[in-house]
Protein backbone atom coordinates (compact mmCIF):
# COMPACT_ATOMS: atom_id res chain seq x y z
CA UNK A 1 0.00 0.00 0.00
CA UNK A 2 2.86 2.37 0.70
CA UNK A 3 3.89 2.31 -2.96
CA UNK A 4 0.58 3.58 -4.30
CA UNK A 5 1.10 7.33 -3.59
CA UNK A 6 4.55 7.37 -5.21
CA UNK A 7 3.32 5.42 -8.24
CA UNK A 8 0.42 7.84 -8.70
CA UNK A 9 2.83 10.74 -8.31
CA UNK A 10 5.20 9.34 -10.92
CA UNK A 11 2.39 8.61 -13.36
CA UNK A 12 1.16 12.18 -13.10
CA UNK A 13 4.72 13.49 -13.42
CA UNK A 14 5.35 11.48 -16.58
CA UNK A 15 2.03 12.52 -18.06
CA UNK A 16 2.78 16.17 -17.45
CA UNK A 17 6.22 15.76 -18.98
CA UNK A 18 4.67 14.37 -22.16
CA UNK A 19 1.66 16.63 -22.36
CA UNK A 20 3.45 19.37 -24.24
CA UNK A 21 2.00 19.20 -27.76
CA UNK A 22 4.14 18.69 -30.84
CA UNK A 23 2.66 21.83 -32.40
CA UNK A 24 4.95 23.99 -30.24
CA UNK A 25 7.90 22.59 -32.26
CA UNK A 26 7.96 24.89 -35.25
CA UNK A 27 11.57 24.66 -36.46
CA UNK A 28 14.69 22.52 -36.36
CA UNK A 29 16.21 24.34 -33.40
CA UNK A 30 13.12 23.80 -31.24
CA UNK A 31 13.01 20.14 -32.22
CA UNK A 32 16.66 19.69 -31.31
CA UNK A 33 16.10 21.41 -27.96
CA UNK A 34 13.08 19.18 -27.27
CA UNK A 35 15.11 16.04 -28.00
CA UNK A 36 17.99 17.24 -25.85
CA UNK A 37 15.59 17.82 -22.97
CA UNK A 38 14.01 14.42 -23.47
CA UNK A 39 17.46 12.80 -23.46
CA UNK A 40 18.78 14.72 -20.45
CA UNK A 41 19.79 11.53 -18.53
CA UNK A 42 22.09 10.57 -21.42
CA UNK A 43 24.46 13.45 -20.75
CA UNK A 44 26.65 14.38 -17.80
CA UNK A 45 23.96 16.40 -16.08
CA UNK A 46 24.78 19.97 -15.14
CA UNK A 47 23.06 22.02 -12.45
CA UNK A 48 21.30 23.96 -15.19
CA UNK A 49 19.71 20.80 -16.61
CA UNK A 50 18.54 19.48 -13.23
CA UNK A 51 15.02 20.81 -13.75
CA UNK A 52 14.76 18.90 -17.03
CA UNK A 53 16.04 15.75 -15.37
CA UNK A 54 13.24 15.90 -12.80
CA UNK A 55 10.45 16.24 -15.35
CA UNK A 56 11.34 14.12 -18.39
CA UNK A 57 9.77 10.66 -18.67
CA UNK A 58 12.03 7.65 -17.97
CA UNK A 59 14.31 6.77 -20.88
CA UNK A 60 12.60 4.54 -23.45
CA UNK A 61 9.39 4.35 -21.45
CA UNK A 62 6.18 4.41 -23.48
CA UNK A 63 5.76 8.10 -22.67
CA UNK A 64 9.32 8.81 -23.79
CA UNK A 65 8.85 6.89 -27.05
CA UNK A 66 5.53 8.60 -27.79
CA UNK A 67 6.98 12.05 -27.18
CA UNK A 68 10.05 11.34 -29.30
CA UNK A 69 7.88 9.96 -32.10
CA UNK A 70 5.82 13.16 -32.07
CA UNK A 71 8.98 15.23 -32.44
CA UNK A 72 10.18 13.09 -35.36
CA UNK A 73 6.82 13.38 -37.08
CA UNK A 74 6.87 17.15 -36.67
CA UNK A 75 10.38 17.26 -38.15
CA UNK A 76 9.22 15.31 -41.19
CA UNK A 77 6.84 18.15 -41.99
CA UNK A 78 9.59 20.79 -41.95
CA UNK A 79 11.73 22.19 -44.74
CA UNK A 80 15.12 20.77 -43.72
CA UNK A 81 18.50 20.47 -45.37
CA UNK A 82 19.33 17.24 -47.21
CA UNK A 83 21.58 16.09 -44.38
CA UNK A 84 19.01 16.90 -41.70
CA UNK A 85 16.31 15.07 -43.65
CA UNK A 86 18.55 12.01 -44.00
CA UNK A 87 19.14 11.95 -40.27
CA UNK A 88 15.45 12.25 -39.47
CA UNK A 89 14.67 9.40 -41.86
CA UNK A 90 17.37 7.29 -40.20
CA UNK A 91 16.01 8.00 -36.71
CA UNK A 92 12.48 7.12 -37.81
CA UNK A 93 13.71 3.82 -39.25
CA UNK A 94 15.49 3.08 -35.96
CA UNK A 95 12.12 3.23 -34.17
CA UNK A 96 11.23 -0.12 -35.78
CA UNK A 97 14.12 -1.94 -34.15
CA UNK A 98 14.61 -3.33 -30.61
CA UNK A 99 16.18 -0.24 -29.05
CA UNK A 100 13.15 0.10 -26.79
CA UNK A 101 14.04 -3.15 -25.02
CA UNK A 102 17.33 -1.71 -23.81
CA UNK A 103 16.38 1.37 -21.84
CA UNK A 104 19.91 1.75 -20.41
CA UNK A 105 22.29 2.51 -23.31
CA UNK A 106 25.47 0.85 -22.08
CA UNK A 107 27.69 3.65 -23.42
CA UNK A 108 26.39 6.01 -20.74
CA UNK A 109 26.33 5.81 -16.95
CA UNK A 110 22.70 6.90 -16.79
CA UNK A 111 22.44 6.04 -13.09
CA UNK A 112 25.28 8.41 -12.19
CA UNK A 113 23.83 11.16 -14.37
CA UNK A 114 20.41 10.85 -12.76
CA UNK A 115 21.83 10.81 -9.23
CA UNK A 116 24.20 13.73 -9.68
CA UNK A 117 21.81 16.16 -7.98
CA UNK A 118 19.77 14.91 -5.08
CA UNK A 119 16.08 15.71 -5.06
CA UNK A 120 13.06 13.72 -3.92
CA UNK A 121 11.53 13.82 -7.41
CA UNK A 122 14.74 12.56 -8.91
CA UNK A 123 14.94 9.60 -6.54
CA UNK A 124 11.44 8.56 -7.57
CA UNK A 125 12.43 8.93 -11.23
CA UNK A 126 15.45 6.67 -10.73
CA UNK A 127 13.35 4.02 -8.97
CA UNK A 128 10.81 4.06 -11.79
CA UNK A 129 13.51 3.91 -14.46
CA UNK A 130 15.41 1.05 -12.79
CA UNK A 131 12.20 -0.95 -12.49
CA UNK A 132 11.32 -0.22 -16.12
CA UNK A 133 14.79 -1.17 -17.36
CA UNK A 134 14.83 -4.42 -15.42
CA UNK A 135 11.41 -5.42 -16.73
CA UNK A 136 12.39 -4.49 -20.28
CA UNK A 137 15.50 -6.68 -20.10
CA UNK A 138 13.41 -9.59 -18.82
CA UNK A 139 10.87 -9.12 -21.62
CA UNK A 140 13.68 -8.84 -24.15
CA UNK A 141 15.10 -12.19 -23.07
CA UNK A 142 11.71 -13.78 -23.71
CA UNK A 143 11.98 -12.42 -27.28
CA UNK A 144 15.56 -13.74 -27.57
CA UNK A 145 16.98 -10.23 -27.40
CA UNK A 146 20.00 -10.12 -25.12
CA UNK A 147 22.79 -7.74 -24.20
CA UNK A 148 26.24 -8.59 -25.51
CA UNK A 149 29.06 -9.12 -23.04
CA UNK A 150 30.56 -5.65 -23.50
CA UNK A 151 27.21 -4.01 -22.70
CA UNK A 152 26.65 -6.37 -19.78
CA UNK A 153 30.07 -5.68 -18.26
CA UNK A 154 29.58 -1.93 -18.56
CA UNK A 155 26.20 -2.04 -16.80
CA UNK A 156 27.60 -4.29 -14.08
CA UNK A 157 30.45 -1.85 -13.61
CA UNK A 158 28.15 1.14 -13.19
CA UNK A 159 26.07 -0.64 -10.57
CA UNK A 160 29.04 -2.12 -8.72
CA UNK A 161 30.81 1.24 -8.60
CA UNK A 162 27.71 2.81 -7.13
CA UNK A 163 27.22 0.02 -4.59
CA UNK A 164 30.90 0.15 -3.58
CA UNK A 165 30.86 3.93 -3.23
CA UNK A 166 28.96 3.69 0.04
CA UNK A 167 26.58 6.41 -1.17
CA UNK A 168 23.54 4.30 -2.02
CA UNK A 169 20.38 5.96 -0.78
CA UNK A 170 18.36 3.64 1.48
CA UNK A 171 15.26 4.39 -0.61
CA UNK A 172 17.07 3.18 -3.76
CA UNK A 173 18.93 0.22 -2.28
CA UNK A 174 16.24 -2.43 -3.04
CA UNK A 175 16.02 -1.50 -6.72
CA UNK A 176 19.78 -1.23 -7.22
CA UNK A 177 20.50 -4.50 -5.41
CA UNK A 178 17.78 -6.31 -7.36
CA UNK A 179 19.17 -5.00 -10.64
CA UNK A 180 22.74 -5.94 -9.68
CA UNK A 181 21.67 -9.47 -8.69
CA UNK A 182 19.80 -9.88 -11.98
CA UNK A 183 22.85 -8.85 -14.01
CA UNK A 184 25.14 -11.14 -12.00
CA UNK A 185 23.08 -14.10 -13.27
CA UNK A 186 22.52 -12.74 -16.80
CA UNK A 187 23.82 -14.75 -19.77
CA UNK A 188 24.74 -12.45 -22.69
CA UNK A 189 24.19 -13.41 -26.30
CA UNK A 190 26.91 -15.39 -28.04
CA UNK A 191 27.99 -12.70 -30.52
CA UNK A 192 28.78 -9.07 -29.81
CA UNK A 193 27.56 -7.66 -33.12
CA UNK A 194 24.09 -6.57 -34.18
CA UNK A 195 23.67 -9.71 -36.30
CA UNK A 196 23.13 -11.56 -33.02
CA UNK A 197 19.82 -9.73 -32.44
CA UNK A 198 16.49 -10.47 -34.06
CA UNK A 199 16.27 -8.09 -37.05
CA UNK A 200 19.80 -7.01 -36.15
CA UNK A 201 21.13 -7.39 -39.69
CA UNK A 202 18.42 -5.09 -41.06
CA UNK A 203 19.13 -2.61 -38.25
CA UNK A 204 22.81 -2.67 -39.11
CA UNK A 205 22.08 -2.17 -42.81
CA UNK A 206 20.08 0.97 -41.99
CA UNK A 207 23.03 2.32 -40.02
CA UNK A 208 25.66 1.85 -42.71
CA UNK A 209 23.23 3.19 -45.32
CA UNK A 210 22.83 6.38 -43.31
CA UNK A 211 26.41 6.98 -42.26
CA UNK A 212 27.91 6.16 -45.67
CA UNK A 213 25.14 7.90 -47.68
CA UNK A 214 25.15 5.02 -50.19
CA UNK A 215 23.37 1.67 -50.28
CA UNK A 216 25.63 -1.36 -50.50
CA UNK A 217 25.24 -4.71 -48.83
CA UNK A 218 27.89 -5.68 -46.23
CA UNK A 219 29.39 -8.15 -48.73
CA UNK A 220 29.74 -5.38 -51.32
CA UNK A 221 31.36 -3.22 -48.67
CA UNK A 222 33.91 -5.95 -47.93
CA UNK A 223 35.01 -5.92 -51.58
CA UNK A 224 35.15 -2.11 -51.76
CA UNK A 225 37.13 -1.80 -48.54
CA UNK A 226 39.57 -4.59 -49.38
CA UNK A 227 40.48 -2.99 -52.70
CA UNK A 228 41.17 0.37 -51.06
CA UNK A 229 42.90 -0.68 -47.88
CA UNK A 230 45.42 -2.97 -49.62
CA UNK A 231 46.63 0.02 -51.64
CA UNK A 232 47.46 2.00 -48.49
CA UNK A 233 49.75 1.43 -45.52
CA UNK A 234 50.04 3.19 -42.20
CA UNK A 235 53.35 4.97 -41.65
CA UNK A 236 52.74 6.21 -38.12
CA UNK A 237 50.37 4.46 -35.68
CA UNK A 238 47.48 6.71 -34.62
CA UNK A 239 47.43 8.21 -31.13
CA UNK A 240 44.46 6.57 -29.43
CA UNK A 241 43.74 7.29 -25.78
CA UNK A 242 41.71 4.75 -23.81
CA UNK A 243 38.77 6.96 -22.87
CA UNK A 244 35.22 6.34 -21.80
CA UNK A 245 32.57 5.42 -24.35
CA UNK A 246 30.08 8.17 -23.51
CA UNK A 247 30.74 9.53 -27.01
CA UNK A 248 32.11 7.54 -29.93
CA UNK A 249 35.69 7.59 -31.19
CA UNK A 250 34.50 9.17 -34.46
CA UNK A 251 32.67 11.96 -32.65
CA UNK A 252 35.80 12.67 -30.60
CA UNK A 253 37.94 12.52 -33.73
CA UNK A 254 35.81 15.22 -35.34
CA UNK A 255 35.49 17.39 -32.24
CA UNK A 256 37.74 20.16 -33.57
CA UNK A 257 36.04 20.38 -36.95
CA UNK A 258 33.31 22.87 -37.84
CA UNK A 259 30.12 21.65 -36.18
CA UNK A 260 26.90 20.76 -37.98
CA UNK A 261 23.90 20.58 -35.68
CA UNK A 262 21.99 17.29 -35.60
CA UNK A 263 19.33 15.41 -33.66
CA UNK A 264 20.86 12.16 -32.45
CA UNK A 265 22.21 11.90 -28.90
CA UNK A 266 24.49 9.04 -30.03
CA UNK A 267 26.39 11.46 -32.31
CA UNK A 268 26.44 14.24 -29.71
CA UNK A 269 23.75 16.07 -31.75
CA UNK A 270 26.09 16.46 -34.69
CA UNK A 271 25.72 15.51 -38.37
CA UNK A 272 28.91 13.48 -38.39
CA UNK A 273 28.64 12.21 -42.01
CA UNK A 274 28.65 15.81 -43.23
CA UNK A 275 31.51 16.83 -40.92
CA UNK A 276 33.56 13.75 -41.85
CA UNK A 277 33.02 14.33 -45.58
CA UNK A 278 34.63 17.77 -45.31
CA UNK A 279 37.67 16.73 -43.27
CA UNK A 280 41.00 16.55 -45.07
CA UNK A 281 42.58 13.20 -44.23
CA UNK A 282 46.19 12.11 -44.40
CA UNK A 283 46.98 8.64 -45.75
CA UNK A 284 47.41 7.36 -42.19
CA UNK A 285 43.99 8.73 -41.25
CA UNK A 286 42.46 7.05 -44.27
CA UNK A 287 43.94 3.69 -43.23
CA UNK A 288 42.59 4.21 -39.71
CA UNK A 289 39.04 4.81 -40.88
CA UNK A 290 39.15 2.03 -43.47
CA UNK A 291 40.36 -0.41 -40.81
CA UNK A 292 37.52 0.70 -38.53
CA UNK A 293 34.98 0.21 -41.33
CA UNK A 294 36.35 -3.24 -42.14
CA UNK A 295 36.22 -4.26 -38.48
CA UNK A 296 32.74 -2.78 -38.18
CA UNK A 297 31.49 -5.09 -40.96
CA UNK A 298 33.38 -8.00 -39.40
CA UNK A 299 31.81 -7.53 -35.98
CA UNK A 300 28.26 -6.63 -36.90
CA UNK A 301 27.75 -8.71 -40.04
CA UNK A 302 30.27 -11.56 -40.04
CA UNK A 303 30.01 -12.08 -36.25
CA UNK A 304 33.72 -11.67 -35.59
CA UNK A 305 34.82 -12.22 -32.03
CA UNK A 306 36.45 -9.41 -30.05
CA UNK A 307 39.81 -11.16 -30.51
CA UNK A 308 39.40 -11.36 -34.30
CA UNK A 309 38.55 -7.67 -34.50
CA UNK A 310 41.53 -6.75 -32.32
CA UNK A 311 43.90 -8.72 -34.54
CA UNK A 312 42.55 -7.00 -37.64
CA UNK A 313 43.05 -3.52 -36.20
CA UNK A 314 46.54 -4.31 -34.91
CA UNK A 315 47.51 -5.72 -38.32
CA UNK A 316 46.44 -2.58 -40.19
CA UNK A 317 47.31 0.11 -37.66
CA UNK A 318 50.28 -1.22 -35.64
CA UNK A 319 48.55 -0.22 -32.39
CA UNK A 320 48.71 -1.87 -28.96
CA UNK A 321 46.34 -4.52 -27.64
CA UNK A 322 44.82 -1.94 -25.28
CA UNK A 323 44.21 0.57 -28.05
CA UNK A 324 42.68 -2.11 -30.23
CA UNK A 325 40.40 -3.23 -27.39
CA UNK A 326 39.14 0.31 -26.93
CA UNK A 327 38.38 0.67 -30.66
CA UNK A 328 36.65 -2.72 -30.80
CA UNK A 329 34.42 -1.80 -27.87
CA UNK A 330 33.67 1.51 -29.56
CA UNK A 331 32.64 -0.27 -32.78
CA UNK A 332 30.38 -2.59 -30.77
CA UNK A 333 28.70 0.30 -28.97
CA UNK A 334 28.48 2.66 -31.97
CA UNK A 335 27.81 0.54 -35.08
CA UNK A 336 28.45 2.25 -38.39
CA UNK A 337 29.95 5.51 -37.13
CA UNK A 338 33.22 4.99 -39.02
CA UNK A 339 31.25 4.80 -42.29
CA UNK A 340 30.81 8.56 -41.96
CA UNK A 341 34.20 8.72 -43.72
CA UNK A 342 33.14 6.54 -46.66
CA UNK A 343 32.27 9.47 -48.93
CA UNK A 344 35.52 11.23 -48.06
CA UNK A 345 37.82 8.26 -48.69
CA UNK A 346 36.05 6.06 -51.22
CA UNK A 347 33.80 8.19 -53.39
CA UNK A 348 35.29 11.69 -53.73
CA UNK A 349 38.72 11.00 -55.19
Amino acid sequence: MKKIPSIIFMMSLCLSACSKPAEDITNFEKAQAALQTLNTPLINVSKESEASLNTVPPLFSDNYLDRRHEIYQRLMQMDLSVEQTEQVNYLVIAERFPERYFSWPAQVNVLENMLKHETENQTEQVKLWLSLTLNRLKNAQESNLKLNKIELNLLKGYLNNHLNSGQVKPSLAPEINEFSLYLSQYQPRGTVGLSGLANGSAWYQSKINYYSAVVYSPLQWVDILNKKITALSVKSPPAIANMSHDVSFVVRYLAKEKTEQGLDWATNYQLIPLIAKRKILSEDEQVLMLALMESDIGIHYHAWSIAQARVNLIKHLAITQQQAQYLVEDIILYPGHSFSFAQNILFTH
